[in-house]
């Protein structure tokens, strides 16, 4: 959307008459609803089904859920700020974005604590927005993702909370305002595993340093997880687009043990994530949100290795293309 199309919401927003709407919204808010309705939510889905849900049933259930409304308003501004070339315009758009998804936040933290079935579907929803703006901020220095200098990933946690939330209240799963959702997401995701070991040398060279047997049963369970996910991947032909969400889902399926190897700077577990960066690759720079994340994370990841665990890494150099710095 260019500067003939909107008018510059920027430019209406310093300029139009001083006009307050209910929640603290004001006209630039709506015409940032009208912006993630016709361009921000295509970008977050391939399938067109869930195109659709992202289109239409998002908004509709946020009209509930002020907190899920900031988030939607959050990732708007912030699509916007990732293409103005004027300064001033991206500088409006990103304070936008990050006063939206600081309000969302707060209130989804909270909501959190006491998780409900009239709450529990926005704050799944919320999660999933949580990410895509965790991506689309872009990585910063000392970020791997999953955790940052100041501790795990605001995503992250909401995850871990969405996750316990689906393992002790199954039925949210069935819930009116989510059932397109996952039912589109089932039927997209559906995958016949061939039952090919994808990954053999790594898992070879890490039975070899031969880690304790708790680390080695955490590395082996991430790489089976990940594994599936690379067969899902190979599945795809060449002219098709990889669905993000089959990539993304080792993330979300990832043990806490794992993440916790991750934060102690254990070299096998950084190997592994960087193996990950190969499926990051193949989602490619159509998703403005994953822009730059694979060329950061091997970096850091490069950086944090003695020189023999580097070698290790040889695989997801040659396939992503990436070379040290």
């Amino acid at each position: 959307m260019d500067r003939s199309d909107t008018h510059s919401i920027a430019h209406d927003r310093l300029h139009a008459d001083n006009f307050a709407f209910p929640e603290g919204l004001d006209i630039s808010d709506f015409q940032l609803l009208h912006h993630y309705t016709i361009s921000t939510s295509y970008t977050l889905a391939v399938v067109p089904g869930l195109q659709t849900f992202m289109r239409v049933n998002l908004p509709q259930l946020a009209f509930s859920h002020p907190f899920l409304l900031h988030a939607i308003l959050g990732v708007a501004a912030l699509h916007l700020s990732r293409f103005k070339r004027d300064a001033l315009e991206a500088n409006f758009y990103m304070t936008k974005a990050l006063h939206h998804y600081g309000s969302a936040l707060q209130t989804a933290t909270i909501l959190t604590s006491e998780l409900d079935e009239s709450s529990g579907p926005a704050l799944y929803m919320f999660s999933s927005i949580c990410f895509t703006f965790t991506l689309g901020l872009g990585p910063k220095p000392g970020d791997l993702l999953l955790f940052g200098k100041t501790g795990i990933s605001d995503w992250l946690a909401q995850i871990r909370c969405m996750r316990a939330l689906l393992e002790t209240k199954p039925e949210i799963l069935h819930h009116a305002d989510l059932s397109p959702l996952f039912e589109i997401s089932i039927r997209n995701m559906a995958h016949t595993n061939s039952g090919i070991d994808h990954l053999p040398e790594l898992r070879d060279q890490i039975s070899r340093v031969n880690p304790p047997e708790t680390e080695l049963k955490t590395y082996m369970t991430a790489l089976d997880q990940l594994s599936e996910r690379f067969d899902v991947v190979s599945s795809y032909s060449r002219a098709s687009q990889v669905f993000p969400q089959q990539v993304f889902v080792w993330l979300y399926l990832l043990e806490d043990d794992f993440v916790r190897l991750l934060q102690e700077d254990k070299p096998i577990a950084l190997v592994i994530l960087s193996y990950f960066c190969i499926l990051l690759n193949s989602i490619g720079s159509s998703f403005w949100w994953n822009r730059g994340w694979m060329e950061h994370l091997l970096s850091e990841i490069h950086s944090s290795l003695g020189q023999e665990y580097r070698i290790w890494m040889q695989r997801p150099m040659e396939e992503t293309g990436w070379i040290p710095g």
